[in-house]
């Protein structure tokens, strides 16, 4: 009997308990302390879901205190998306002038494919990750294994689809406010790492 108790304990030290429930954007870590039972209930993530197109939504999950500095990156994305989807160049306003030429690259690239998209992308976990006087950065992870590519004159899916959308990304911006008090971005950068 001592023996069968002493090797439960082992199983269950070696993390042999029942399986962890599968990871959503709407999850939300508790923090772990000594009294569980005292510790207030966690603020659940918001979601909004925002309609780009006929056939593209963006769900974006937040904190339920965002920022305009959080959100620059939704907001630039969600109407990055309308540029490629409707043509519109709201998105340019939340990049420095210094971006402008290679955000629209991007924009412009899904034109002279002749490309659109459709499905639903998610962002979760916006986070500052620091700010530094004017400038921060402001981490995202980018989940598009739900979009697919489009051809806009036949609307049906592109044969080959972009590596992007097969896992999710780590999309870091590194924003400036201007003397004008607005957070605009300044910089891209982007990880495998940091959101599977």
């Amino acid at each position: 009997m001592r023996r069968m108790a002493v090797m439960l304990a082992l199983l269950l030290a070696a993390g042999c308990g029942p399986p962890e429930r599968p990871y959503t954007p709407s999850d939300v870590a508790t923090p772990v302390t000594g009294d569980t039972a005292a510790a207030p209930a966690p603020t659940p993530a918001q979601s909004k879901t925002v309609e780009v197109g006929d056939e593209l939504k963006v769900k974006v999950e937040k904190g339920s205190s965002a920022s305009a500095l959080q959100r620059l990156f939704a907001d630039y994305y969600v109407e990055r998306w309308k540029a490629v989807v409707i043509g519109d160049t709201g998105y340019l306003r939340h990049v420095e002038p210094s971006m402008i030429p290679r955000a629209g690259e991007w924009v412009r690239g899904f034109a002279d494919r002749q490309e659109s998209a459709r499905g639903v992308a998610r962002l979760y976990r916006l986070r500052i990750t620091s700010v530094m006087g004017k400038g921060a950065q402001v981490d995202t992870c980018v989940d598009e294994r739900g979009v697919r590519l489009v051809s806009t004159p036949t609307g049906k899916a592109v044969a080959r689809q972009p590596d992007w959308v097969r896992a999710p990304y780590l999309q870091a911006v590194l924003a400036h406010r201007g003397d004008d008090g607005v957070w605009r971005i300044r910089e891209f950068r982007q990880d495998k790492e940091g959101c599977t």
